[in-house]
């Protein structure tokens, strides 16, 4: 069963009411006041607005635009009528697609990670958890999940490809032993290899690397000393490398 989450739940809030408002309001007539009308419109269109910088849910269904709503104090009759219709359309298709936003990560990260660790359902979970984090407002959790998913990845990856690795971490890490097993793999070694044996590209392990700098601002001490947070961008960055870095696995292990 799926839950709304807290940014959600504020965010249906906000549609709703705009919602309410727009079926409520009635066609300008001979006789009507037009300042008060005017004034219902623009309570509109501020409610709207927070709706349009959101990033829930995703896929975003189309939001009545400002143009739009402000055309509800021009028009009358039939025209007045229709768009009426439109606006509401819009905001009850966006509150349908709140409530039923997943709770997991994208199905392409999921489907990538069961190419590139058949069976390990434990990953997946690692990446949903991430997701779940990030659409509750987690975000500290949610950096913590993708980093976790990230290196179990690697891992994992690392594990598929077997014995030529070791000559691969040889070159990268010539005055050290390769690990005994995948799992002893630690994050920068897992990447460093794999870029080496040229399956992952250099652009993806660069932004993979950015997860360690972003998990060091889960701690207090490193935040008071950059003076920054992990914020919903941090956050957001932290997920679109899990989907990159997975996705381009997938992609070469597959073909491989």
């Amino acid at each position: 069963m799926k839950h709304t989450d807290p940014r959600d739940t504020r965010l249906v809030q906000f549609a709703q009411a705009a919602l309410d408002l727009v079926t409520a309001l009635q066609p300008p007539a001979f006789g009507h006041d037009n300042e008060r009308h005017a004034a219902g419109v623009r309570q509109i269109e501020s409610l709207v607005q927070p709706l349009r910088r959101a990033r829930r849910p995703s896929p975003k269904p189309p939001l009545p635009g400002t143009r739009e709503v402000s055309q509800l104090t021009e028009l009358s009759g039939r025209g007045f009528a229709r768009r009426r219709e439109e606006i509401a359309n819009r905001l009850q298709g966006y509150i349908d697609a709140l409530h039923t936003a997943p709770r997991e990560a994208p199905e392409a990260v999921r489907e990538a990670i069961r190419t590139i660790a058949p069976g390990s359902a434990a990953l997946i979970q690692d990446a949903d958890e991430a997701w779940r984090a990030f659409h509750a407002g987690s975000y500290k959790a949610a950096v913590i999940m993708a980093g976790a998913t990230l290196e179990g990845v690697l891992q994992a990856a690392v594990a598929r490809l077997g014995e030529p690795t070791e000559a691969a971490f040889n070159k990268v890490y010539p005055a050290r032993k390769a690990p005994a097993d995948a799992d002893s793999y630690r994050f920068e070694e897992a990447l460093g290899v794999l870029k080496q044996m040229g399956v992952l590209t250099s652009a993806v392990t660069h932004v993979a690397r950015g997860i360690k700098e972003l998990r060091n601002f889960v701690h207090p001490a490193v935040q008071k000393r950059q003076r920054s947070r992990v914020t919903d961008t941090r956050a957001l960055l932290a997920l679109q490398a899990v989907a990159a870095l997975c996705e381009e696995l997938a992609e070469r292990l597959e073909t491989d």
